[in-house]
């Protein structure tokens, strides 16, 4: 197979791009900042700056969070919902119980609702909980309100009715009228996005997704006319937010379903490393120079779940469990009453740390590294960007050092202890929340600054050793390259696991199944045979919160019941002997696709100065000395396989520093990842 395949990963500091030569079996990778006022743009520089023609590329996935950062930052367009007479507050009501973190506050003020009421109309028409119809859908009043919203500003439109996950009949005529008569209007439809009961989880799952249809239409068209314009005339994909792939076309018919794309391709990656190199449990550590995301991988698998929350809103959709912190290269270090905090805060890429030189003052975690030597000012950015010293120090006196009666130094350690405290509390308590011990899995540390963190992160967790892997700064990128091509819809059950119930779940299965095949291939404009995998959503019967196991649709009731009770006992630490039931089915199709291996050659600018072996003298901080030390700077591909390093020392990547501290030993393994383990438990 001849040709290449590219990936790009856009985040709120850098685009990430990383190429695959399926000839010469070679990887290349390089970063470039974000451009904030056109996201589009630095993507299609980005394909400018490869030095291949755009037509040589035969296959394109992209990652990106501007349909996430659209919500966040309510930044979508004017959204109206379309629902059941009667029932037009269930968005604005929502749910009663608030998050523990503002479950006693006083003064809780609820965020801004995206939807205002005057942009929601009710409609005569009713199915019941069987899907049997109670009351036709008034055609006419469809229409009716459909014209209001669109005369009144709204540019898009949800449409959620009542027990549509039984019968959606409704809602796909509504939704069919409003596309014919209004086809400048967007429409989103709950059950056609989550086929499940909950009628408030599915209307905020569709609103989601109609408020950011326009942004990520408006900016897939725009990358996709931009490489177009260069050349560029291969398949086109999109991260989904639970690892796989979607076509433009389809990530436009459904936004949601990317919200966190870019995050999702690191996971990728982590399940690819875990599998291929024998490390079935990882805690995959994504750090960027805004935040960081935690996931983790249990024997072999991904922690996913079929809800999420995006900001204050429920999304029933398929993702990885994700946890995004704000700790990140950009992390900003602020006094909150003589006490230091860092981050959520991020300096971003314009203007970013101090050190960049492009008008910032805030003390990053960045200019804190440079101060105490944990970045490599010769080959920054793989040479691609210089950072000043002198104005690290600057924004660490006038910031930090000077309020807080410190010295500059102190200031930069102080710093990294702050940071690195909050982040191992939070993931501890992800990882004890499920009965894990972190000292039985290893941490995959990725990401601009994932090796600049993971060495202390991974000591503060007491984890069994940390791996980081080749093109650690571009690895969510390097992810998706791992993907696969893949579709997931859900269907409601709510059904009893009992031998005379489960032809009725297997039926559910068999139409789930037909349904997804058939939109597959009608989105792939072809017939396709995709692997297909089920799982099913359980619980004990008067719990309300499922669990997800894997499911068979030939297999006997007392199976299925038995590998539900064992989840349970794991996840909660015990079980019950009474009667479970599904509540809905999910389906997973899958379309392999070309991809590289952990051990292809890597090709990464890396600066050429340093002579020989690539070692050079340096100094650092190192926490065991308690002191700035001599320590040896080494780039990576001058690592020998097979050979222990002492530190303390500095690795020289791409576009990432690794630093080893003096109780730490390093290895290479033989599919090319490191390996630091601390020195008592290195044999």
């Amino acid at each position: 197979m001849d040709g290449i395949k590219l990936s790009i990963d856009i985040g709120g500091t850098f685009i990430d791009v990383v190429t695959f030569d399926f000839a010469t079996r070679t990887l290349s990778a390089f970063k470039l900042p974000t451009t904030p006022h056109d996201p589009a743009e630095g993507v299609v520089d980005a394909v400018g700056r490869l030095g291949v023609p755009a037509g040589d590329i035969i296959e394109f996935i992209h990652g990106t969070t501007l349909g996430l950062n659209a919500i966040l930052e309510r930044k979508g367009t004017t959204v109206g919902i379309i629902t059941n007479e009667g029932f037009r507050d269930i968005f604005e009501i929502g749910r009663g119980s608030l998050e523990f973190a503002d479950m006693y506050r006083f003064d809780y003020d609820r965020p801004r609702q995206i939807v205002e009421r005057r942009h929601i109309r009710g409609v005569a028409g009713r199915m019941d909980y069987l899907g049997n119809e109670a009351t036709s859908l008034d055609t006419d009043a469809v229409l009716r309100a459909a014209k209001d919203l669109h005369d009144g500003g709204c540019r898009a439109i949800a449409v959620s009715f009542l027990h549509s996950y039984a019968n959606d009949a409704h809602e796909r005529e509504a939704v069919r009228l409003i596309r014919e008569a209004y086809p400048d209007l967007e429409v989103s439809s709950g059950a056609m996005l989550a086929n499940e009961y909950r009628e408030y989880e599915r209307t905020s799952t569709a609103v989601l997704d109609a408020y950011i249809k326009p942004v990520l239409k408006n900016y897939l068209g725009r990358v996709g006319g931009g490489m177009a314009a260069r050349g560029f005339d291969g398949n086109r994909y999109v991260m989904n937010s639970s690892g796989g792939a979607l076509t433009f076309d389809l990530a436009e018919a459904h936004p949601i379903s990317t919200v966190l794309s870019g995050p999702a391709g690191g996971v990728s990656g982590a399940l690819f490393v875990a599998e291929a190199t024998g490390r079935p449990n990882l805690l995959s550590v994504d750090v960027g120079g805004t935040s960081l995301d935690a996931c983790l991988v249990v024997d072999g698998k991904p922690v996913d779940v079929f809800e999420a929350r995006i900001d204050t809103f429920p999304v029933l959709q398929p993702i990885f469990d994700l946890r995004t912190l704000g700790a990140g290269g950009g992390s900003i270090a602020w006094i909150d009453n003589k006490l230091l905090r860092v981050g959520p805060e991020s300096a971003g890429a314009v203007p970013g740390p101090a050190c960049y030189g492009r008008g910032g003052t805030a003390a990053t975690v960045t200019d804190a590294a440079l101060v105490l030597g944990y970045l490599d000012t010769t080959n920054f950015m793989g040479g691609e960007m210089a950072v000043a010293h002198d104005l690290a120090t600057r924004a660490l006196e006038d910031n930090i050092a000077g309020p807080l009666g410190i010295s500059v130094e102190e200031a930069a350690r102080s710093i990294f202890e702050v940071l690195i405290s909050r982040t191992a509390s939070s993931i501890r308590e992800m990882m004890l929340e499920r009965g894990l011990d972190p000292r039985d899995f290893a941490m995959l540390a990725f990401g601009g600054c994932g090796p600049l963190l993971g060495p202390m992160l991974f000591r503060e967790l007491e984890m069994a050793e940390l791996v980081v892997p080749p093109l650690p700064s571009v690895f969510s990128a390097w992810g998706m390259m791992a993907s696969d091509l893949s579709f997931s819809d859900s269907s409601s059950a709510m059904r009893t696991v009992a031998p005379d119930e489960m032809p009725a779940i297997a039926a559910i299965a068999a139409d789930l199944k037909a349904r997804s095949v058939a939109a597959l291939q009608d989105t792939l404009g072809g017939a396709t045979d995709p692997s297909v995998g089920f799982s099913a959503r359980l619980r004990f019967i008067g719990q309300e919160h499922p669990l997800s196991v894997a499911y068979a649709p030939d297999e006997p009731a007392a199976v299925l019941l038995d590998r539900f009770r064992a989840a349970h006992l794991d996840r909660f630490g015990h079980t019950f002997d009474s009667e479970a039931e599904v509540v809905s089915l999910m389906v997973k199709l899958i379309v392999p696709t070309p991809k590289p291996d952990v051990s292809t050659n890597v090709d990464a600018p890396l600066d050429g100065s340093l002579e020989g072996r690539g070692e050079t003298d340096h100094t650092m901080f190192d926490v065991i000395a308690g002191a700035v030390v001599p320590a040896r700077r080494i780039r990576r591909d001058r690592l020998e396989r097979g050979t222990t390093y002492a530190g303390p020392m500095l690795v020289t990547d791409e576009g990432s520093s690794l630093i080893v501290q003096g109780d730490q030993r390093l290895t290479v393994d033989p599919y090319g990842m490191i390996s630091v383990k601390r020195e008592e438990t290195s044999a």
